[in-house]
């Protein structure tokens, strides 16, 4: 029993330390362009909603009328995205509002928000989104 009990906290520090680890590199990966009133009123309200493909039209008329937009991977973890300078980063994805988008960029979380810190590259069209995501041609 004791040997189960040493291998499950060895198992679970190894858990732990690649989430650690996996915090602060690049990552690429797909996200959902939120309006972050819409996530925060639906919480409020003890629902679950304000993402989806039934809320892509709200969240591209938040995005119209310049509400602050973030980014919700399949986790369903939020982010407000900022540019390499820690700059807001609102207009890299203001276009994309409702839809899902591939980033590059750095995850950094702090006091509990997190941020993802785009990353500039020629490859990129410099705000760390692929050309053409979230395109419907």
């Amino acid at each position: 029993m004791r040997k189960l009990g040493f291998l499950a906290l060895f198992i679970g520090s190894l858990a732990l330390a690649g989430w650690a680890l996996a915090e602060g590199k690049m990552v690429t990966q797909k996200y959902e362009v939120v309006c972050l009133k819409c996530m925060a009123h639906n919480a409020s309200m003890g629902k679950d909603g304000g993402h989806g493909a039934g809320h892509a039209a709200c969240a591209m008329k938040c995005s119209v009328n310049g509400t602050d937009l973030g980014v919700m991977d399949s986790k369903g973890n939020l982010y407000s995205v900022v540019n390499p300078d820690f700059t807001n980063a609102r207009d890299a994805i203001k276009d994309k509002a409702g839809q899902t988008v591939e980033l590059t960029g750095t995850i950094i979380k702090t006091k509990g928000i997190n941020y993802l810190q785009l990353a500039g590259s020629t490859e990129k069209d410099g705000m760390g989104m692929q050309k053409g995501d979230g395109d419907k041609d």
